[in-house]
């Protein structure tokens, strides 16, 4: 008896290995419409879209509680769909490569998202509205139209990266001083033509990258610099002279210019 017992549990559980829906934990990311459309949402943790055309309905969106990740990248639509806004908990969104023009209102995930892409698109402007993401760590708009950042996002205390490369902004943001934990920023082929004092005084600063630039001169004292990892100065007009004096004062930093 008990053999026959065993037997018909180790055949229940064969059958289970191979029915995808009895196991939605091990599905936890999902790429593509058709499979999204034909596995159980529970226990889905990332679904990736990226480049996939078809259509996109609410139904598609329905039941994935357990969201964290959402890709809806390169998909030739401007706008977010709206049935997007209704998942709860992300933590991760990318609209890159889509053509949006105006950034949407995400407040609904201001307590949850900490990580937003939204690279090259032909966005203008970025809203205040962004500064109701509180949790934010890391923002992504390189390669739009921006040519400011707004005071608002003063907001954004737990920023630690910004990515604004090959946008229109003319300085580096004034904005920036006034996020605590920023680590990483980089505006590499924006029309920069000088580095402020103050940039070179943020304590938790380890990374700044302002590739093919207009700055050819760095603030006399670098000596707030010297805790960082890297400095990229790549195509800038930046002298010979230039250049061994910033190695002289950042000899354990490294420097590509």
């Amino acid at each position: 008896m008990n053999r026959w017992i065993a037997i018909c549990l180790a055949a229940i559980a064969c059958a289970g290995c191979f029915d995808n829906k009895g196991k939605p934990e091990d599905v936890p990311t999902v790429i593509g419409l058709r499979p999204l459309a034909e596995t159980n949402r529970a226990g889905i943790v990332r679904v990736i879209l990226r480049g996939d055309r078809g259509e996109l309905s609410a139904s598609h969106l329905t039941g994935l509680d357990s969201i964290k990740m959402i890709d809806l990248s390169e998909r030739g639509t401007k706008e977010v769909p709206a049935a997007a806004f209704g998942l709860k908990g992300l933590k991760e969104f990318y609209f890159c490569r889509n053509g949006m023009e105006r950034i949407p209102d995400f407040s609904c995930w201001a307590d949850t998202l900490d990580y937003l892409n939204l690279d090259d698109n032909a966005i203008t402007e970025i809203p205040a509205g962004i500064s109701s993401l509180t949790r934010l760590k890391w923002l992504r708009l390189n390669g739009n139209r921006i040519k400011a950042v707004p005071r608002e996002l003063s907001a954004l205390k737990d920023l630690r990266r910004i990515y604004l490369c090959r946008n229109a902004l003319a300085a580096v943001p004034e904005v920036v001083k006034e996020w605590p934990m920023i680590e990483d920023i980089s505006l590499d082929g924006n029309p920069i033509s000088e580095v402020p004092e103050w940039l070179v005084s943020l304590p938790r600063l380890r990374g700044v990258s302002l590739c093919g630039t207009r700055i050819s001169r760095l603030p006399s004292d670098l000596s707030g610099w010297k805790r960082l990892d890297f400095l990229a100065l790549s195509s800038c007009p930046v002298s010979r002279e230039e250049m061994q004096r910033v190695r002289k004062a950042l000899p354990d930093v490294a420097i590509v210019f």
